[in-house]
């Protein structure tokens, strides 16, 4: 990967080089480096033969959250005896689940790599018309939802625990007399501001693995049960954050010029699009990244996927100030990322390239680094030139109360004889 990402810089920064364009040359360079379309018919071979253990580790979803729920449990039960020995903060602590889990990390402590994650579609698939979907993803916080043993818990695609609530998913609710023995995990994108879920795929079902099936197959049956919930649409005593599921399209050459087209792609633009998640129809559910999955941003479908498909001009609109090229869009991408420290992913264009998470974040950052900047303009003015730190200077607080004692020294002067004389 590190020679991938130097070719990635080399090419994107010298485009006057042997090859025709630096553009092109990424593309004969990324060849010899791991040609995508060739890991694609690697992937799909390894997954029907069955042979690489890898793309197996989604198979132990449901081991995986039951052991989480078995070590929520035993926390629980030890933070009430610690509580009633006068230790009230034991029930204080995050939700983070220590487990093992075969297929798994052995070391992971929380639903770490358990999402299926996209890489950057910088070559048309040879098959792209024939067996690929597209699927619009809003700006939205990507996350892994658990319904089981009568709540709803979602995490980061870190596998950060972030919050909990009742739905009406099976098992996701204690009103659903069958929750301790129902379990359903999706993969989706959280939109805080319409408090709205939306359904990307499906991990398991009703305590049924999914995650062997092919692209087709998991969304169809996570389109059926879903809409046959009709509670999931609302807000209500059992469900209470609303379930919507992301729409996929077929990549002919109709359906796609169709889609690309349409313009916004969200009703009244609600949420607003991030970016195409490209899948092959025959991928199974595989945590980390896969070839199988391509994402684009809109302005990048002409220069990747082909000039004679109709793209909306609007698309078009969204283009960065001095865009180049993908393959310098991406170099520069990568570049910003690692500039932002380890707490951010280096996969951050695997699906959910923006984040409202991220954004909140960053925002109270700005706050907060402004608020500092005019408290700091603030401290330059005491009289003193002592740094403020919060309270008074001792200093400027000792000739305060100086100044006052002198102030009111002559008054305490003339009223001693009074006084003095009534005593």
């Amino acid at each position: 990967m590190d020679e991938i990402l130097s070719q990635f810089r080399t090419t994107a920064l010298n485009p006057d080089s042997e090859e025709t364009s630096g553009f092109e040359g990424l593309y004969k360079n990324w060849g010899k480096l791991g040609h995508q379309e060739q890991r694609r018919k690697d992937t799909l071979e390894v997954q029907r033969s069955n042979r690489n253990s890898k793309l197996d580790t989604c198979r132990g979803i449901l081991d995986m959250v039951n052991e989480v729920e078995q070590q929520e449990e035993t926390r629980k039960v030890h933070g009430e005896l610690v509580h009633h020995r006068g230790n009230r903060r034991a029930n204080q602590a995050k939700y983070r689940p220590n487990i093992y889990v075969a297929g798994f990390t052995k070391s992971s402590t929380t639903y770490k790599n358990v999402l299926m994650m996209s890489e950057w579609m910088i070559e048309k698939p040879e098959d792209f018309n024939e067996n690929w979907f597209v699927i619009p993803c809003p700006k939205g916080m990507r996350t892994l939802l658990v319904a089981c043993n009568g709540n709803t818990k979602f995490y980061t695609k870190h596998g950060t625990f972030r919050s909990a609530c009742h739905t009406a998913l099976p098992g996701g609710n204690p009103l659903d007399p069958n929750s301790s023995t129902r379990c359903v995990v999706l993969d989706c994108f959280h939109v805080e501001s319409t408090n709205t879920m939306y359904v990307l795929d499906l991990l398991a079902w009703n305590n049924q693995p999914m995650s062997d099936g092919e692209t087709e197959f998991r969304h169809f049956w996570m389109k059926t049960h879903i809409e046959d919930i009709p509670d999931l649409k609302t807000i209500n005593p059992k469900n209470k954050i609303i379930f919507d599921i992301l729409p996929k399209i077929d990549c002919t050459r109709e359906s796609f010029n169709k889609f690309m087209m349409t313009l916004p792609l969200f009703k009244n633009d609600t949420p607003a699009l991030d970016g195409l998640l490209f899948y092959h129809k025959l991928a199974h559910y595989t945590s980390g990244v896969t070839p199988l999955v391509g994402w684009l941003y809109p302005f990048m479908v002409n220069e990747v996927l082909g000039t004679e498909i109709t793209v909306n001009p609007g698309y078009l609109v969204g283009r960065p100030i001095g865009y180049v090229n993908q393959a310098r869009f991406i170099q520069e991408f990568e570049g910003k990322i690692e500039q932002r420290g380890p707490g951010f992913s280096k996969n951050a264009n695997s699906m959910d390239v923006t984040s409202e998470g991220d954004e909140t974040r960053l925002q109270k950052k700005g706050r907060h680094r402004k608020h500092k900047s005019r408290r700091s303009n603030n401290d330059s003015e005491m009289a003193d030139g002592s740094e403020y730190n919060g309270w008074p200077p001792l200093a400027s607080t000792f000739q305060l109360w100086t100044q006052q004692t002198e102030t009111i020294k002559p008054r305490l002067t003339k009223i001693r004889p009074f006084v003095e004389k009534t005593g």
